[in-house]
């Protein structure tokens, strides 16, 4: 293999900051921690060459670079990881599931370990894997390998998923970047002998140094690492300086008119495809929707243009939010009813999905706890649901966003009433609906409060109804970072114990008033629920709670607030039949809650 510069296998040739390491005829590539990686292939002109990524221990689900923590760059050399790679990442820890990073049950991760014999022979019991391309600062130098993330990795170069596992091992390796570099260093004119063209001056940028800068009439080809003239780089280009101007210009001229044609002909075509189809689903939720029963009564059917002139024809002034699933909007009936309207987007059968979930699921409750779904309106070309409008937000921005400014801090004794009519409502889904509905979505900022402060659930497009008898659901995993149940993730069954899981995220919220998931702390506290049960472990849970309810609290509200920590704890526990039941934490908050009342 031809080394090409700036690349530098000793002293006397290529660019020092460029080194890598040839032994007995094969190229090494060397890292911080001492790990050494073979070289496969270099291309000079993109700059780039790809490693062999280390093998795998011996009948273990390990990478050998392991003790070493995986592959570590120097930051201060030219060289760094780029973003063609996709790393399949195996025997993971839950922790993992704290990251943005895909360990979902759709992740290339399984197919990997199902397809490919090695991997399915080392690793084909450990149930957590992820996968992930790189890119960007978190691995810009870094591959990380160790006890509490991965054990092992694999990783591609430009991996086409489409394959066959069978042929993935055409793209593996692991490819880097190297900047281009500048021009040589030197002490004097001697030191330039094998640059042509070129003189030993002072460097402009840093003026203790020298550089074999070119001449005039030369500019600094980084490629070839050699000074070219610059009104003739080749002297074939002279000879075809006056004619290939014009001939590359009509090509692509032609080229460019093709494509756009192609182009015109493909984007029609799927637009009147996806139409189609999205047209065919909203007539059949029509139908779902108008057949619905709200709890032995037909749900109330508003017009479209009642909705029109309620929203302002949803104006952006009357836009509450948008999510995955569509937009809300806000809106006042000719009664002088507050509205808040659920549109879905054109297209978005997931969100289409979810709102005629809604429906199934809302027409069968009702608790003072949960929103409530005042009607649908099926004659627009979106289906929409219409429920009461709650006007002081959602827990989120209260602890988090627009209203931590807006309002004085929730104080000890609202956030526990908060806590409580949560778990009320609930426990209600859990033990009182019939069949039981498992909401599979808790999470701060879909409990909403109305003026007085009180707790409404809300958002029931995940949820999902249980069969009387069954002791759990299995299904996909779904919900939201930071609040998904790990047991729930690893074996896909869907029980009560989930939303406790997801509750004792929003438990934690209210005492810290920390989010769930949170890049700006440290990158082993990214994830609340670790985070905290760390402290825990130190018992330093006062150390965490937010300062604007402990300055000042009686030393029985600093108790009580130990107490809910603690609560918190056993519904956060990995192994969810050591969590107690929804019915088990509501009557706990209510006790706490009466501590203070009495006391």
């Amino acid at each position: 293999m031809t080394v090409p510069y700036p690349l530098s296998t000793r002293s006397s040739c290529g660019d020092q900051l460029y080194k890598v390491r040839c032994s007995f005829g094969t190229l090494f590539f060397d890292v911080l921690n001492g790990s050494s990686y073979i070289i496969m292939s270099i291309n000079p002109q993109s700059q780039r060459l790809v490693i062999r990524p280390s093998d795998w221990v011996d009948h273990a689900c390990m990478s050998a670079d392991y003790r070493s923590q995986g592959i570590y760059l120097d930051p201060s050399l030219p060289f760094n990881i780029t973003s063609s790679n996709t790393l399949v990442l195996m025997n993971c820890s839950t922790e993992m599931l704290s990251l943005t990073i895909d360990c979902t049950t759709t992740s290339i991760c399984h197919a990997y370990l199902r397809d490919n014999p090695l991997a399915a022979a080392s690793c084909g019991n450990f149930s957590l894997c992820c996968s992930l391309k790189t890119g960007g600062s978190q691995n810009e130098y870094i591959i990380k390998i160790r006890q509490n993330r991965c054990a092992a990795y694999q990783s591609f170069v430009n991996l086409d998923t489409s394959l066959p596992v069978s042929k993935w091992v055409a793209f593996t390796g692991l490819e880097l970047a190297w900047e281009l570099p500048q021009e040589p260093l030197c002490n004097s004119q001697v030191d330039c002998r094998n640059s042509a063209n070129s003189m030993c001056s002072v460097d402009p940028v840093k003026a203790a140094q020298k550089r074999c800068f070119c001449q005039s009439g030369f500019r600094w080809d980084p490629i070839a690492g050699v000074c070219y003239n610059i009104k003739c780089p080749r002297p074939e280009d002279c000879k075809k300086h006056s004619k290939s101007p014009l001939i590359t210009g009509l090509t692509f001229s032609a080229a460019a008119v093709l494509f756009g044609f192609a182009v015109l002909f493909v984007v029609h075509w799927q637009r009147k495809h996806i139409k189609s189809e999205a047209q065919l689903s909203l007539t059949k939720m029509r139908e779902d929707i108008l057949n619905a029963n709200c709890s032995g009564k037909a749900a109330k059917i508003f017009t479209g243009k009642e909705i029109t002139r309620a929203t302002g024809n949803f104006s952006k002034e009357n836009l509450l939010g948008v999510g995955g699933f569509g937009e809300v909007f806000k809106g006042t009936l000719d009664n002088g009813t507050v509205i808040a309207v659920k549109r879905a987007k054109l297209g978005n059968t997931k969100g289409i999905d979810q709102i005629l979930n809604e429906v199934r699921i809302l027409c069968q409750v009702n608790h003072r706890s949960l929103v409530i779904l005042l009607g649908c309106c099926v004659d627009l070309e979106l289906p929409l649901l219409i429920y009461e409008y709650i006007s002081y937000g959602n827990l989120f921005d209260h602890l988090h966003g627009a209203y931590k400014c807006k309002w004085a801090p929730l104080t000890w004794y609202r956030r526990l009433n908060i806590a409580h009519q949560t778990a009320e409502g609930l426990a209600y889904l859990h033990t009182s609906a019939v069949p039981p509905i498992f909401h599979r979505d808790i999470k701060s900022s879909n409990i909403l409060l109305d003026e007085k402060l009180d707790a409404k659930v809300s958002d029931f497009g995940l949820s999902r109804l249980a069969e009387t008898d069954a002791t759990h659901i299995t299904t996909c995993a779904q919900g939201t970072l930071g609040y998904l149940d790990p047991e729930y993730y690893l074996n896909f069954q869907l029980t009560d114990k989930s939303d406790v899981y997801s509750f004792g995220v929003v438990l934690l919220e209210l005492l810290t008033s920390k989010k769930a998931i949170d890049f700006n702390r440290d990158e082993e506290d990214v994830n609340l629920a670790i985070h905290i049960k760390k402290i825990l472990k130190g018992e330093r849970l006062m150390d965490a709670v937010d300062p604007a309810i402990k300055e000042g609290a009686t030393k029985l509200e600093l108790e009580t607030m130990k107490a809910l920590g603690y609560l918190a704890s056993s519904c956060l526990d990995e192994r969810r039949h050591n969590r107690p039941n929804m019915k088990e934490v509501a009557d706990e908050i209510e006790y706490i809650s009466s501590i203070l009342r009495e006391g």
